[in-house]
């Protein structure tokens, strides 16, 4: 049987690597990356990924109210989202490095759909589906 300290120091251990979630400030845990292997139909919302990118159109998906995701696209010339939908707001973020991209935040205001598309050199059309 393990000592009580050393079980404590363990779930500890394990709830402390499970933390660390939020918008990811570097480039290399974002960017292009593999493609999704199946981006779900208009009909079946899936779970949030951490950052949304043009590798998600046609996605749908489910978000919380009160919940942020990022929204990243790899042209610093691309055009701001168009929104049709009134459930999530998007708020452009200001790179004030030389990154490549641009970048936007998600943010859940209300239950309901949220439809996002883009034209540009990376075009994309995104749902949310936002719950309470």
């Amino acid at each position: 049987m393990l000592p009580q300290r050393l079980i404590s120091a363990l779930v500890c251990a394990g709830w402390l690597a499970g933390c660390g979630g939020g918008l990811a400030a570097g480039g290399s845990d974002v960017g292009p990356g593999p493609a999704p292997s199946r981006v779900p139909s208009q009909s079946e919302p899936s779970p949030l990924p951490r950052t949304l990118t043009p590798a998600n159109d046609g996605g749908v998906y489910t978000m919380k109210v009160g919940q942020t995701v990022g929204l990243i696209v790899r042209d610093p010339h691309a055009p701001d989202p168009e929104v049709q939908g009134r459930s999530v707001e998007v708020i452009e973020v200001v790179n004030i490095d030389a990154s490549g991209r641009r970048e936007w935040e998600l943010h859940a205001v209300a239950s309901g759909r949220t439809t996002l598309r883009a034209g540009g050199s990376r075009p994309y059309t995104i749902t949310l589906d936002v719950r309470p």
